[in-house]
């Protein structure tokens, strides 16, 4: 039977579920009845869910190859489930273009209203299946390597059955779209459709060797502008902001001198005596213990930057990003 076009909106109940439950009055009996109901006038065509979320994967994915990898299935059952549900709509919903796939106008009103669904679905059926045992968390690779890691071990200790799944990456999470269940950013917190709770500001030092110290003349803050300044591909401005602090406001950033892709690196080419680095004091907390580096004066410029746990509004009630949201006051704090 081929639909016409307004009557696809029909479609979009077809999840629609109405739940009775009925006590019987007989003491001996408790009885619940159970009624699924489409909200639809009579049977439209035999599309099963199957290929609904067949469909929803290659809107997600942008590929056939790809909704098939996320499914477990062959790229020709995902087709057939497309064809499948194609005929029994009467519409196009996906047209090839190039390699990939390009949505139809009755594909995307689809997409839009199927896809989410599936997400909450999926998050819905997750929480039962994990059970609060896994927690997924996409954050910047800098805050990985120099201060979560580094104390995650007591995160473990104290929930051994969280099993973490760290990701790291620069771009913002869509949490409609992607499994993860928070993230850590840098910003001021205002990301759209999320909830955010600050975790700490971010601040600028100078860090050098004792080595590299001991052999210079070095006495204020502003005498480093004569020194070896290690700098960060992504963060160059810091030494600006640094030094504009310091009362030095004509200062600009020198055409030469030892340039890192991150951070990370930035910091090792410190501990190595090249020179001295302006940086985040928690970054380099490990090496200023062990000695490896030293903070020559005692100014720390507060950014209007700050680190920020993210999350989707309503998964912060879940055991492991609840017991995540804890742990990390509890750590800012030691």
């Amino acid at each position: 039977m081929t639909l016409s076009r307004p009557r696809i909106s029909q479609i979009l109940d077809l999840f629609r579920i109405t739940y009775t439950e009925k006590y019987s009055s007989d003491a001996a009996r408790i009885g619940n009845r159970y009624v699924v109901a489409a909200n639809m006038p009579g049977p439209i065509f035999p599309t099963s869910l199957r290929s609904l979320q067949a469909f929803a994967a290659v809107a997600r994915a942008g590929s056939v190859v790809a909704a098939a990898d996320e499914l477990a299935v062959t790229p020709s059952a995902i087709s057939h489930l497309l064809r499948q549900l194609e005929q029994g709509l009467g519409v196009t919903l996906v047209r090839r273009k190039g390699h990939g796939l390009a949505m139809t106008s009755d594909g995307e009103r689809l997409a839009a209203s199927v896809g989410p669904a599936f997400v909450s679905i999926g998050d819905a059926l997750g929480e039962f299946m994990r059970r609060g045992s896994e927690l997924r968390i996409s954050l910047l690779s800098s805050f990985a390597m120099h201060w979560l890691i580094p104390r995650l071990s007591r995160f473990q200790s104290r929930h051994p059955e969280v099993e973490l799944l760290l990701s790291t990456s620069t771009r913002l999470i869509d949490f409609s779209r992607e499994a993860f269940d928070c993230a850590i950013r840098l910003g001021t917190g205002r990301w759209p459709d999320t909830a955010a709770e600050q975790l700490y500001r971010e601040e600028l030092v100078a860090a050098c060797s004792p080595q590299w110290l001991a052999g210079s003349r070095f006495r204020s803050p502003r005498d480093l502008e004569r020194a070896t300044l290690i700098q960060s591909k992504a963060r160059r401005q810091d030494w600006v902001r640094y030094f504009k602090a310091a009362g030095v406001a004509e200062f600009t950033l020198p055409k030469r001198g030892p340039l890192f892709e991150t951070r990370a690196l930035a910091i090792q080419a410190a501990v190595a005596r090249m020179g001295v680095v302006v940086i985040d004091p928690r970054f380099i907390e490990p090496e200023l213990a062990a000695g490896q580096l030293v903070m020559p004066f005692g100014l720390r410029v507060s950014l209007d930057s700050a680190y920020w746990l993210v999350w989707r509004p309503g998964r912060e009630t879940t055991r492991p990003v609840a017991a995540f949201r804890r742990w990390l006051a509890a750590e800012i704090l030691r």
